[in-house]
This record gives structure tokens, sequence and C-alpha cells, in this order.
């Protein structure tokens, strides 16, 4: 394998607060998202994305190159597990868990792994893992800034649409790792649904860009794929239209959220 872009950044230009992550060696490569925090308080410092970010990157160096899916997911899963003081807190306080989406190559295998919301082009051909829940809130979010606009004072600054669905969005995690219509897979150390897994055939594949959600549209390079996020910022900032989103770009960060890029061929 060669990697041809890699490339990781902070919504904030805050390297040490990116909760985005790249890993690559012989056996894999990876894309990790660590899940915004969503409660009010948080024990993980410096955030519980960036601490489940760093840990899975410490799990991969050392996970067997002869793994299958599953076998990942429940090793990744044993890795976090063991961060928790107490593990009952945490089953029964679902926003404090540490969470992460994951994107994973084996070389091994010659697949691609969908542990989450990430996504992937394998040679040109697009492949998403869309959460039904994140559809659903972002159509509230834009109905409430179409269904609001009469007094004029929406902005990026006033996302009265994110205010309106963040009750819901910290609910969601209720709904991690389960059967429900709602449901999701997410790593989080007590999550057992390997069914949920999304595995892709790549053994005839020459490139793969894998990517983080920051990315709304991939495109066969970094630069083109920057382009396109530029041009989506100047056209549907709020992310309401274009790219319906559970939030938007706004004038205190650099993008709506932390983004990753990785292309390499094989």
């Amino acid at each position: 394998m060669q990697i041809i872009e890699a490339f990781s950044a902070s919504k904030i230009n805050n390297h040490a607060l990116n909760e985005d992550g790249i890993f690559y060696n012989d056996a894999y490569v990876a894309v990790i998202d660590g899940v915004t925090n969503k409660a009010s308080h948080s024990i993980w410092r410096p955030s519980p994305g960036v601490f489940t970010k760093n840990v899975l990157l410490d799990a991969l160096r050392t996970m067997p190159s002869t793994f299958t899916a599953t076998n990942a997911y429940h090793y990744l899963n044993q890795v976090l597990a063991k961060q928790y003081p107490n593990l009952n807190y945490f089953t029964k306080n679902a926003k404090q868990r540490l969470q992460a989406n994951a994107i994973i190559y084996s070389a091994y295998h010659q697949e691609v792994w969908f542990m989450g919301d990430c996504h992937c082009l394998i040679d040109n051909t697009y492949h998403q893992n869309v959460k039904k829940i994140d559809n659903l809130l972002s159509e509230v979010r834009s109905f409430v800034f179409a269904a609001d606009t009469i007094d004029n004072t929406i902005t990026r600054d006033n996302d009265i649409g994110r205010n309106a669905i963040w009750p819901f969005l910290q609910l969601e995690a209720n709904l991690a790792n389960t059967d429900n219509e709602f449901g999701y897979l997410v790593l989080d150390g007590l999550g057992n649904c390997p069914d949920k897994i999304k595995v892709l055939d790549a053994t005839h594949a020459h490139s793969i860009i894998l990517a983080s959600d920051g990315y709304p549209i991939l495109k066969d390079s970094l630069v083109q794929t920057e382009a396109t996020l530029s041009e989506l910022k100047n056209t549907d900032p709020l992310l309401i239209h274009t790219y319906k989103s559970t939030k938007g770009f706004n004038s205190k960060q650099q993008s709506f959220d932390d983004r990753t890029y990785l292309k390499f061929e094989i």
C-alpha cells in the first residue's frame, strides 16, 4: 500500500482538539472520528472525542493483522471498555461514554469496514453509511430555519435549528448499538452488534479514499475535496439546503466539523 494524501484538521484550528485521527501501517489503513461531547460535563480530557480517538489509534498499532471485521470490532470495544472506571455507571449514562466512528481497510482481507458513519471512495465509486437519526434531525433543523425566518435575524452564529434539535442530539446516545428503528453502530466499549458492521469487498480496488463526515462530498484529490467544501460554505453556509446537516458553518470555526481525508493505492 502507498499513502498518496493524508490530511486531518480540527474545526477550530487547534490540532490538540482534533477529534479525528489517521492511522496506517502494513496491515490497516483507518480514519477515526471521535464523537463530539453532548453531555453538560465530562471526565474525559481534553474531550471525550479526542480521548477516544487516541485510545483507538493506539489499539490499532497492536491489532493482529488477520483479524476479521467482527474480531476488530470486539477488540476495539474491549480496549474502550477498559478505560471506564465504573462500567455500571457508563452502562446507565450513555451521554458520558467514549464514542467514535471508524472506517478501516484490512490489507489481509482486502475489505473496507464501516463501524459508524464515515464514508469512502473505492476507485471513484462512493460508499456511505448514514444514520437514520441524523437524516431525521437534519431535516428537522432545516425545517426550523424554513419556518422561523420572519424576523430576519438568522445568521451563521445564531443556529436556531441546532438549538431546536439539541435535546434530541443528547437523547441519541441512548439508541447507540440498539436494534431500535433509529439505532446505530458506534464504538463505545459497550456495544455488541457486529451484524451492523458494513463490509465492502475491495479485492480489485486500485485507489481508496477514506474520510470522516467533516467532508460531506468526496473527490479524487484533497485539493478538489477542499474546493468542494469551500463552495458549500459559500453557497449553503447553514447546511440546510444543498447538504442538510445537524450543524452548519459559523464564524468562530474553520469548518463545521473536524475533517479527515486519507487516500492510498494498493
